[in-house]
Parts: structure tokens; sequence; C-alpha cells
């Protein structure tokens, strides 16, 4: 038999071998859906869309003045519906949250936030709130700015019912526009009538709020009432470029896990159909063909490794497209899903012949494959796994591939950052895939 026909024939038992296991729907379905389903629930898990948290835009506040409006416009704050608010003292710390993506925008209340109301009728001017937001929640960060602005109005309207604040304000401003040298007698005496004004309205709002108050009813009016197109706080909101080496959205995270799955179905579905060929001597049948062992065990690699690959890219393909998982670099991507069907398909070769009956090495397969899958990050990340565990799933091929697939897309390794696991992979699938291929020979000769 020249190589064309060895070919044409590993081709041959490879799409049959494929064919059997889409003929078999369970296996089907925990080879190339469940892995999906997996992945997707992971991510909305990690995405807090199974707690009690459910769409709350996870908001840092910065106190730096420490005064009573400063204090309730930050309580204000913490308490509107949709925000779940962290306060920091830093400024710097707080920044670097919103660049890891841990929070979608930071709020800083400035030093001077008290002083800047005061003088706010003296200069025109009141006091600047700095945001700094994640430039991928545009949506958030607009609500983010209206209500803002909103509290800004509140703390406004409450400073105005406060007659005693008000006046010191008004002094401030009639104290600046005395020491104004620019300013033509005639405007410094409009502007005094206008604050003179003012201050009626705050002594008559004054004797009717007290007036109320004897009623047993609560002060109504004020000179907070029409103030609504008065903004008294500047929103100013800068962007902070979320780090690179950080994962985007919670299906980044679960994707790797999907493909766990994913690859541990293709092993057991596999190491399965050895087993039960090997059972029901089709193996036998093929050994007695004119096709070789080299044949044989080509042919049943093939199929394990076209497996592995679809499965991959299909979670890949649905993750990106509907989840935006990012895809940086599609050719390191594609290096790691090989060298991680390569190294499953030496596996899977040395699991699948461990065992010279069925029952006994389908079991023992299944469940060597499962102990791995779960400590190499199947049930629980790796990156968030204890230091110990860390070290502990090094054992697993798993871990390998999800530290292939993770370089790849949401840590952006380079090239040969992302040669270690694709290297430990690759001599995973030879050690198995040499130790297998003796294994499956004798257990032929001894046929």
């Amino acid at each position: 038999m020249n190589i064309l026909q060895s070919i044409s024939a590993a081709v041959a038992i490879a799409v049959t071998d494929l064919k059997l296991l889409l003929r078999d729907k369970l296996d089907a379905f925990f080879t190339f859906v469940f892995p999906l389903i997996f992945a997707i629930f992971f991510g909305w898990v990690f995405g807090g869309a199974g707690g009690g948290e459910t769409g709350k835009i996870e908001l840092g506040i910065v106190q730096l003045d420490k005064s009573a409006s400063a204090t309730a416009f930050a309580d204000d704050l913490a308490k509107l519906d949709g925000f779940h608010v962290t306060r920091f003292d830093d400024v710097a710390k707080a920044q670097d949250k919103v660049r890891k993506g841990e929070l979608v925008a930071c709020v800083v209340i400035p030093e001077d936030f008290n002083a800047k109301f005061e003088d706010l009728f003296a200069t025109g001017a009141g006091p600047t709130v700095r945001g700094y937001v994640d430039p991928s929640r545009r949506g958030e960060t607009g609500l983010l700015e209206g209500r803002l602005t909103e509290l800004a109005f509140k703390g406004m309207t409450r400073s105005f019912s406060n007659t005693d604040s008000m006046k010191k304000q008004l002094a401030k401003a009639r104290e600046s526009i005395e020491k104004s040298k620019d300013t033509d007698p005639s405007r410094k005496f409009v502007f005094n009538t206008f604050l003179t004004g003012i201050e009626g309205l705050l002594a008559d709002n004054a004797r009717r709020a007290a007036k109320d108050a004897g009623g047993g009813k609560a002060p109504s009016g004020g000179l907070g009432a029409g103030m609504d197109n008065f903004r008294p706080v500047k929103i100013e909101l800068e962007q902070l470029k979320r780090d690179s080496n950080g994962p985007t959205n919670s299906y980044e995270v679960s994707l790797p896990q999907g493909i766990v799955w994913g690859l541990m179905g293709c092993v057991t579905a596999f190491v399965g159909t050895l087993a039960v060929d090997r059972q029901r001597g089709t193996l036998v049948r093929l050994m007695c063909s004119p096709l070789s062992t080299s044949t044989i065990i080509a042919g049943k690699s093939l199929a394990g490794f076209v497996s592995c690959m679809a499965v991959q890219w299909l979670l890949i393909g649905v993750f990106a497209f509907a989840f935006k998982v990012r895809v940086p670099e599609p050719l390191m991507l594609l290096l790691a899903t090989t060298c991680a069907s390569l190294g499953f398909v030496g596996l899977m070769m040395f699991l699948a012949v461990m065992g010279r009956a069925s029952d006994g090495s389908g079991g023992m397969g299944r469940a060597v494959v499962l102990v791995l899958a779960m400590i190499g990050g199947g049930t629980i990340p790796v990156f968030i796994m204890p230091k110990i565990m860390q070290t502990i799933s090094g054992i697993s091929p798993f871990s390998w591939a999800v530290r292939a697939v993770e370089g790849a897309t949401w840590r952006s390794m380079s090239l040969s950052e992302i040669m270690l696991p694709c290297g430990v992979l690759l001599a995973i699938g030879a050690v198995g895939f040499t130790l297998g291929a003796m294994m499956f020979r004798r257990n032929a000769s001894a046929h």
C-alpha cells in the first residue's frame, strides 16, 4: 500500500469515527453542545446575572472634602437606585479599579467642594466634580453624568433652603462686587439691588417656614423652587483606557472553561469508541485487513484531532460574535488550539489502550479525565485559584490548554510567552501518542 492509499484509508477511518460520534446523540451532545451551555452559564454567573446585584453599575467614590455638603452629596449618590458604590480614600486606587474593569467609573469630590458652593454667587462658578470612566461602558457613563447633575441640583436646593448658608453666599457675592474695580457703578447698583431682593425672598421664606412649622406643616416654596435649569456643579468625565492584561467581561473567563469541557468530551467519547471497537472485534477486523497499524492509528488520531478543533472553534466563534470576546491575534489562537488538540489526541490514545476490557478502559479514562479537568480550570478558573492549587493544576493538560487560550485572548501574550503552554501540550501529546501507539501495537500483535 503506497502513501496516498494509506492517507486515504486513514481519512476514511477518521470520517467513519466522526460519523459514529455524531450518530450517537448523547455523545454528540456532551462533546459539542454541553461545553457551550456550560461556558455561557458560567459567564452569566461570573457576570453577576444570577446574583442580587443584577444590573447595578459598579461605582467608586473618593470624597476629598469632608464637609457636611460634600458628605451629603456622596451619600445621595450612594443611595441612588442602579448603583453599587464602593468608597475609596485614594484617587489612584479607584482609578486602578476602573482600568482593571472592576468599576465602571469613579467619582472624585474635590477638596474645595463646599468652598466653591459658598462662593457660587461671588465667582459665578460652582465646584468641579471629576469622574474617571471606562470608555467601553458608554451607556452607563451617560447615565452617571445625568445622575450627578441631578444630585448637584438637589444639593443646591438643599443649600438654598438653608438660610444661614445662603446669607453667607450672598455676603461673599456683595463683597466681591464692591471690591471689583472693573465693574461699572451702575452695574454694581443693579447687582446689589438683585442681591437685596434675594435677601428679601430669604427673609420671607423664613417667615413662611416658621409659620408652616408652627401649624404642623412642612415648609413649602423656597428659593430652591424654579432652579430646574441651573447647574451648580461642573461635571468633567475623563476616559481611562482599560488595562489589556485583564478580561473585559466574564465570558472571556468562561470561554477557556468551556474549552476544557469540550476537550474532555472529545477525549471520553473517543476513549469509549476505541474501547467499544476493541470489544466488538472491529479493531481485530481492521488489523486483519491490508491496512497497516500506523494507518489505523493515524485514522483514529485524525478523527480525535478534528473533533477537538471543531469544539474549540465552535465555542470561540459563538463567544466572539455573541459575547464580544476578544480575539486580538487569530493566528496565535489557532496555534493555541492546534497545540491543545494535538496534546489531547496523545492523551486520548494513551487512555484508550490502558486497559484491555471496554469497561475498564472507558471507566478509568473518564475518571482520570474528569479529575484532570476539575483541577485544570474546568470548575474554577486557574488564575483565581489559591497559589498552591495553581501549582498543583500544572499536572493537568487542561490547565495548559486554558493558559494557551487565555494567552491568545484576554492575556494578549507574545509568541515567546505562549510557547511555554503550547510546548507543554505538544510534549504531552508526543509522550501520550508514543506510549499509546506502542501499547496499541502490542495489544494488536497479541490478537
